[in-house]
């Protein structure tokens, strides 16, 4: 039988644990979750957003990236990038193949 700790936790629960030590190690940043699925790191250096990234997904994050957005605005912070993360196996579900077609 399944107990409650056997059951995968949330992606937005388990982004959000990470986000408040990840922000510490990353002090130019400013790091949030959207919604159920979605890391924002946003800052005014598009390098430290990219490595931001790099560094979240290469410090053993479980998910793998679905998505990725790039928005600025003349506010600061003035670049963020949003990834769209989901658990393993299921991002290739949702990308589209050569055509438009999705898979």
């Amino acid at each position: 039988m399944e107990t409650e700790t056997d059951l995968p936790r949330p992606v937005a629960e388990e982004l959000r644990d990470r986000a408040g030590a990840f922000v510490n190690s990353h002090v130019d940043l400013w790091v949030a979750v959207e919604g159920e699925e979605t890391l924002v790191l946003a800052g005014d250096d598009a390098r430290a957003l990219f490595q931001a990234a790099a560094d979240w997904l290469g410090e053993g994050s479980r998910h793998e990236v679905a998505d990725l957005r790039w928005t600025r605005q003349p506010a600061t912070p003035t670049q963020a990038l949003r990834l769209r993360l989901v658990p393993p196996g299921t991002a290739a579900a949702v990308i589209p193949a050569p055509g438009g077609a999705v898979g």
